[in-house]
């Protein structure tokens, strides 16, 4: 099976326009909408984490994810709290991560300082707020990503308040660029 990746520009919204976001590239595989957010919620939530291996297989065959992960040094997971991961079992995004590029693949460097709000059921600004110093590099972590470039993976990207919080704490411990790649993103 194969499943088509974005390949059209997406128009920006005003507040991207305004704001521009602090990573350089960003790249959505597929929209979030049936019937691939039924296999996403199906694989973050209903414990089905060998889809993974699938989605990282299909999303390997976007010309636009392979140059995302050629051009990085590390790529790095948007980490889940102790107590989500608890509910969950696993972490989607270290998944798809982990089986995107074994090689380039840095578990643990980026850590949830604090259990947060799901994102889902907030507004942007609540979201910001929410993820405000939410994120930090472990020390013993901070030389590996230190003047690198680094793609950040998500799995699902709505107003990419997560990426935004993520890709600061990546800037200010001293990463170089920052790009990032999720699954699906919200129409």
């Amino acid at each position: 099976m194969t499943l088509p990746g974005l390949s059209a520009e997406r128009p920006r919204c005003g507040t991207c326009l305004q704001k521009p976001a602090i990573w350089q590239h960003a790249h959505a595989w597929m929209d979030y909408s049936y019937p691939c957010n039924t296999l996403i919620a199906r694989w973050k939530f209903a414990q089905q984490p060998a889809l993974a291996a699938h989605f990282a297989r299909w999303m390997r065959q976007d010309p636009q994810v392979i140059n995302l992960l050629e051009t990085a040094d590390v790529l790095i997971p948007i980490p889940l709290s102790p107590q989500r991961m608890r509910e969950r079992g696993y972490n989607p995004a270290a998944q798809l991560a982990r089986h995107l590029s074994p090689e380039q693949y840095l578990p643990h460097c980026l850590q949830r300082t604090r259990h947060t709000l799901a994102q889902s059921d907030l507004t942007r600004a609540q979201r910001l707020r929410n993820l405000r110093h939410a994120f930090a590099v472990a020390d013993a972590q901070r030389h590996r990503i230190t003047d690198r470039h680094v793609l950040l993976i998500d799995d699902v990207m709505t107003t990419g308040a997560t990426f935004t919080a993520a890709s600061r704490c990546l800037l200010q411990a001293g990463a170089r660029q920052i790009d990032v790649l999720c699954m699906a993103r919200t129409p």
